[in-house]
């Protein structure tokens, strides 16, 4: 057969149901508990996900604290909200909506290039009314034609 921590392991798999999803870390740990002489493997836990503050959300984007503190107030990141009443705190899934968002719309717009494809206006039909009367000023201000 094969070691008994594969055995063991084995065994643990097929207890469980199909399409269960089997954490990577515990079968790690599986594996490596039986093992003398095997350290267990331990994975760094991911960072904290910390809301962020104006002076963040403004170095995050690349804008004046002052720009970011008009998005927030202006609504652009649901759940945003003032600590203690005084600093806004903006929550992590905020800005990805925001972000998300922006690149919506960014597909939707037309391209700087497409105000060459909107034809002039018909000069023909302008003509036909003909000339218009230029206006001028008098010294007094008052407009004559």
């Amino acid at each position: 057969m094969g070691s008994p921590p594969l055995d063991s392991l084995r065994a643990a798999l097929t207890a469980m149901p199909s399409a269960t999803l089997v954490p990577r870390d515990w079968v790690l740990e599986q594996l490596s508990a039986d093992t003398p002489g095997v350290r267990a493997a331990v994975t760094p836990a991911p960072p904290p996900r910390v809301d962020l503050t104006i002076r963040g959300l403004a170095h995050l984007f690349g804008k004046q604290p002052s720009t970011a503190r008009a998005w927030v107030e202006r609504g652009d990141f649901p759940g945003a909200y003032k600590l203690h009443g005084k600093e806004w705190r903006v929550p992590v899934s905020a800005v990805e909506t925001f972000q998300d968002r922006q690149r919506r719309r960014a597909k939707s717009e037309p391209r700087l290039s497409a105000w060459r494809s909107v034809k002039p206006a018909n000069r023909a039909s302008r003509s036909e009314s003909g000339p218009q009367p230029v206006t001028t000023r008098s010294p007094r201000g008052n407009a004559q034609a």
